[in-house]
């Protein structure tokens, strides 16, 4: 079941990553450049996940799934600025202020530092089975992510403000559903619903950007 979960997961959020590049075509914005990472690291970690059982324990499913942590921390910071521009986009009027960018700059190292050291220092692996999947992670876990649940809360914020100002909740509320996934206490099942979660605030970033992305944002096209 955690294994078709898993696939569907990866199918969705492979699908808005062609769509997100299709986007990059008409509009290149930066929003939509700082939202692509994740959205292509995404079905890789999804699929993983999914395919490990296949590919059995060992060094190949080990460097698999440490890249797979390499690439959460590495590019879902980013997202921080992208709720930032569209905020600003969606007349959200405090993410207009000349400091409102330079903090969002500032969060964005701050998750990635929180997701440097609470997930890569020290990262130890080891095999878990969960139900039909199977995966290398944190030999001692600790809790979720530090870097992730920081990002989760600037969705809620940002996403929240966009909600008010603009009558579009969206990425407050698929922010909300990942939060509260967290509380299933059944580890494989968390794990499936969180990265549904990630899904869906990807999609509602991508459809905010169709909205909110303005002129300002975007990157110059060559003439």
């Amino acid at each position: 079941m955690l294994t078709v979960l898993y696939l569907l997961c990866a199918t969705g959020a492979l699908t808005l990553g062609v769509l997100s590049l299709r986007r990059l075509v008409t509009a290149r914005t930066l929003a939509a450049m700082l939202i692509l990472p994740t959205v292509f690291a995404l079905p890789y970690d999804s699929l993983v996940i999914a395919l490990g059982r296949f590919i059995g324990e060992g060094a190949l499913l080990i460097a698999l799934n440490w890249l797979r942590f390499l690439l959460h921390v590495l590019t879902l910071p980013a997202l921080v600025v992208a709720l930032a521009l569209l905020a600003r986009g969606a007349g959200v009027r405090w993410a207009s202020h000349p400091a409102a960018l330079p903090s969002a700059v500032l969060l964005t190292g701050a998750v990635l530092a929180a997701g440097v050291f609470g997930e890569l220092v020290g990262l130890n692996l080891a095999p878990q089975y969960r139900s039909d999947v199977l995966l290398y992670t944190h030999a001692h876990p600790v809790g979720p992510p530090p870097g992730a649940i920081m990002l989760l809360v600037a969705s809620l914020v940002y996403g929240g403000a966009i909600g008010l100002s603009a009558r579009w909740p969206w990425i407050a509320l698929a922010a909300l559903y990942t939060i509260l996934v967290q509380a299933v206490p059944d580890a494989g099942l968390r794990g499936s619903l969180v990265n549904t979660g990630e899904v869906l605030i990807l999609g509602a970033l991508l459809r905010a950007e169709q909205c909110f992305a303005t002129p300002a944002c975007s990157v110059p096209t060559p003439e």
